[in-house]
């Protein structure tokens, strides 16, 4: 799977399990112990405060927590 994603103009980072790395405005797609616990997503705000979308709730598949971002983006935009 890529790294860096784009979907409606809005950046999507798929990181090892850290938020660090995200700038303000991106989206993470990030491991939960490594993959093993699943994948979560979140949001860096503005003032650079992360957010959890998924609530308590992790995906099974990068892919899977890829697609509900895009789902979210969809949302916001529309």
């Amino acid at each position: 799977m890529r790294r860096y994603h784009s979907h409606l103009g809005r950046d999507i980072v798929v990181t090892g399990g850290s938020a660090r790395e995200l700038t303000p405005g991106q989206f993470g797609v990030l491991a939960v112990d490594g993959g093993a616990g699943g994948w979560s997503v979140v949001h860096m705000g503005p003032a650079g405060e992360v957010i959890e979308l998924n609530n308590e709730m992790h995906f099974e598949l990068p892919e899977e927590a890829l697609a509900f971002v895009k789902e979210l983006i969809e949302m916001m935009n529309g």
